[in-house]
């Protein structure tokens, strides 16, 4: 969170970005200690993010972010919602999916696409250390990897 001020101190969407640093870090960590992410943290996060959003949007005179990050946020949770039933992505995912959609969609569409990259080469790092490490896992978290590549795109 310090460092989402530090580097965002003058964009009006830093509240949006220190609260997902916080609620995301705590997702993350849960995710990875009982691969499930809880909806008492990913649900209220939806409007408290789009009120942070709007804010910032309000601030500045654009509305076109906040609607490009709702935009971005359906698309994102369709998107995973389809990997829940074809490929076994977690709901929890899904979920959390959508609420970083709604974050890097505000910044614009290349920024969701550099955050989705990003996760997904966080999440094959992590799957391959697993690998290495001799264990055969069938389910590996993706919130963390989600949550890292946002955050990652966000600040860098």
């Amino acid at each position: 969170m310090i460092l989402c001020v530090a580097r965002m101190h003058s964009d009006p969407a830093v509240l949006a970005c220190c609260y997902f640093s916080a609620v995301g870090t705590v997702m993350a960590a849960i995710d990875i200690a009982v691969i499930r992410l809880p909806d008492f943290l990913t649900l209220p996060s939806y409007p408290i993010t789009f009120i942070a959003l709007a804010w910032a949007s309000s601030s500045t005179g654009e509305v076109r972010p906040l609607y490009r990050g709702l935009e971005a946020s359906v698309l994102l949770l369709v998107l995973f919602a389809v990997l829940n039933v074809a490929a076994g992505v977690g709901l929890g995912d899904a979920k959390l999916a959508g609420l970083v959609g709604m974050l890097l969609g505000y910044f614009g569409w290349i920024v969701l696409f550099r955050g989705l990259f990003v996760a997904c080469m966080f999440g094959m790092a992590w799957a391959g250390l697993i690998r290495l490490r001799g264990r055969r896992a069938t389910h590996i978290p993706m919130g963390p990897a989600l949550v890292a590549g946002a955050l990652f795109v966000v600040l860098a």
